[in-house]
């Protein structure tokens, strides 16, 4: 089936449409799946903790590729929905011009200041001794990794979203075939496993690179122009909400880190890693539903098809809510059996992840809304209730719970933080959808009041 952005979307079309895009995020959250599964395995549980404590930092900074992506699809989209392709062309390359350049930059800070926000971050001194190499490793890389992660949205735009996913296919092959490689065959160790990420890591960026910058069947190619700042500021503010949201995700994921040092030791940051490796996987869903919903919104936006708009909130809330469900009940069912393939090895730490993935779980039955949310209010081009919505789940409402619910609940507190998290976001979500109707109702609001007065 050919699904193009200025569809009108059924339940099935949106599913079919998210597929590949779901496929994409999937595979790309196995990158860190099967590193974490080679270090685990061949390395240790030292290691893999190091791998969950230098994550963050890398993540930190190459989430401005979902912030050029996200942000700068939402406004081509809007582009192509007003008809205007050549501007939309125009935009599209000073973004990815703009997201290799700031890679680079950012390269060398994560590279400098690697060692200092390591130990800031609770590094301990045999952490660091596999994390150092892992993480300056993977700093090379990051230019065309952000450039990568800015594909994953703009692809969609270009309606070749399958595109990607095949892209993301062979990454995940290359970095399985690496990671035996340069781990159980070389013995290259934590250099090994961010060499692999790497070289997928260069498929990603390098082969839509290509593919743009020749004749092509998309709605998007290269074209030569002047960098002009205020669609570059318009993206990346359109896009901020994502980029908060990752960003938040970090810290986050340091504080988990720094409570679970405190009240577990390693075996619970470990504990964690299997529990952040499980739910990147099962909500992919969420963010491939996500990720389509910046282009789909941001083309019927540009388009003023207010009809279809409030079609896309309704369909795309009762999916994720459908698919939370599910998900929940997925992880209590295979919660033991994927603690083994982690670290089966140690039986105390797989008791834990065990039990730490199955009160985890919670958080799914929101996730998806809160998640859909905030990209809903990235395709109206509204950066700044988006970024609301997205700073306020990942970081405020979490931060607090991460700290509070342990003084009361120990540990378990720590599990079930980001449930408490999502069920205030969707109060917030909901609240923000109401007040900001006008955005996605139109005209036909002010029609129904004048009705409900004569």
């Amino acid at each position: 089936m050919n699904i193009k952005l200025s569809d009108h979307f059924t339940y099935q079309k949106l599913l079919l449409f998210a597929m590949p895009t779901i496929g994409t995020v999937m595979i790309s959250i196995t990158y860190d799946v099967i590193d974490g599964y080679f270090v685990s395995n061949f390395i240790g549980k030292t290691a893999f903790a190091a791998v969950n404590i230098i994550y963050p930092f890398q993540l930190f900074l190459s989430v401005i590729g979902y912030m050029f992506g996200t942000g700068g699809s939402a406004l081509i989209a809007a582009e192509l929905g007003k008809g205007d392709r050549k501007n939309a062309n125009r935009c599209f390359t000073m973004i990815i011009k703009t997201a290799f350049w700031t890679g680079g930059f950012l390269a060398v800070l994560g590279v400098v200041f690697l060692s200092p926000v390591a130990k800031i971050i609770g590094a301990t001194n045999d952490i660091m001794v596999y994390g150092l190499p892992y993480g300056r490793t993977l700093f090379l890389f990051l230019p065309i990794m952000i450039v990568g992660y800015a594909f994953q949205s703009l692809l969609i735009t270009a309606e070749k979203p399958k595109f990607g996913l095949y892209i993301s296919i062979a990454n995940m092959f290359s970095n399985l075939i690496f990671d035996y490689l340069f781990i159980v065959v070389f013995g290259w160790g934590m250099i090994g496993a961010a060499v692999a990420t790497g070289i997928g890591a260069c498929l990603n960026g390098i082969i839509p690179l290509i593919y743009f910058s020749r004749p092509n069947s998309s709605v998007l190619r290269f074209k030569s122009c002047k960098l002009k700042m205020k669609p570059l500021l318009d993206a990346c503010y359109n896009g901020l909400s994502e980029m908060v949201e990752d960003m938040s995700a970090c810290v986050i994921f340091v504080l988990y880190n720094y409570q679970l040092l405190r009240f577990l030791g390693e075996d619970g940051v470990a504990a964690f890693g299997v529990v952040v490796f499980v739910e990147g996987i099962f909500t992919s869903v969420f963010y491939g539903l996500a990720l389509q919903a910046d282009s789909i919104v941001g083309y019927h936006y540009g388009a003023r098809n207010f009809t279809e708009l409030k079609s896309l909130l309704k369909k795309g809330s009762i999916m994720n809510l459908f698919f939370g469900v599910l998900m929940f009940f997925l992880v209590q069912c295979t919660a033991l059996w994927v603690a083994k393939i982690y670290v089966g090895y140690d039986e105390n730490v797989c008791a834990l992840a065990k039990h730490a993935l199955c009160l985890y779980a919670f958080a799914f039955f929101l996730q998806g809304f809160n998640t859909y949310a905030s990209a809903y209010f990235t395709g109206l081009n509204n950066g700044k209730v988006s970024a609301i919505i997205a700073f306020s789940r990942t970081f405020f409402f979490q931060t607090l719970a991460i700290l509070a619910l342990p003084v009361f609940f120990g540990a378990d507190g720590l599990w079930t933080a980001e449930a408490v998290a999502e069920v205030i976001s969707a109060v917030v979500a909901v609240v923000l959808l109401f007040m900001h109707r006008k955005d996605y109702c139109g005209n036909s609001l002010g029609k129904r009041k004048k009705n409900n007065i004569h």
